[in-house]
């Protein structure tokens, strides 16, 4: 497998956005089990995904089928991406978890609510720019690395060559 500095670029974003996760929601995730209730389900979601990170940077780095993690990654991205703006309106907060709080309706616009949010979350902001770049750089990777892709490498710019 050839390395290239995309890859590394995927690799370090894979690693903050994990990271994040993980500082997010492991706190929690234990107090949890400390006091054997959950009212909400994402620091066990959160923990239990970075893990699959770390899992699929170790399988990269293997060359293990690339494509398929790429893939893989782009997904929970997207997930991530859309989960968020799921959680602050559509599912109010947790409204729907048994365990979870009252729910909290928004009278805004989605839109609004989102913003407003993000105002008031910065490592929700840097989180979502990571994933975000970080599904774009595995798109990329995920399109360059297709079986039938044109060998011709003048079209790439060098930077994305790894050069």
């Amino acid at each position: 497998m050839e390395r290239s500095g995309l890859r590394y670029t995927a690799g370090a974003l894979a690693l903050a956005v994990a990271a994040i996760h993980v500082y997010w929601g492991f706190p929690r995730l234990v107090l949890y089990l400390q006091v054997g209730r959950a009212p909400d389900p994402r620091p066990f979601l959160f923990v239990g995904s970075a893990v699959l990170i770390f899992l699929g940077i170790a399988r990269v780095l293997d060359g293990r089928n690339e494509r398929a993690i790429y893939l893989a990654g782009i997904a929970l991205m997207a997930t991530y991406i859309v989960g968020y703006g799921l959680w602050h309106t559509g599912l109010e907060h947790g409204g729907f978890w048994p365990w979870g709080p009252e729910p909290i309706s928004h009278s805004e616009p989605a839109w609004q609510v989102l913003i407003d949010h993000m105002r008031a979350d910065q490592l929700g902001v840097v989180s979502k720019l990571l994933e975000a770049t970080l599904a774009g750089v595995l798109t990329v990777l995920y399109r360059r690395d297709h079986p039938n892709a044109d060998t011709d490498d003048t079209a790439v710019p060098a930077i994305v060559r790894g050069e």
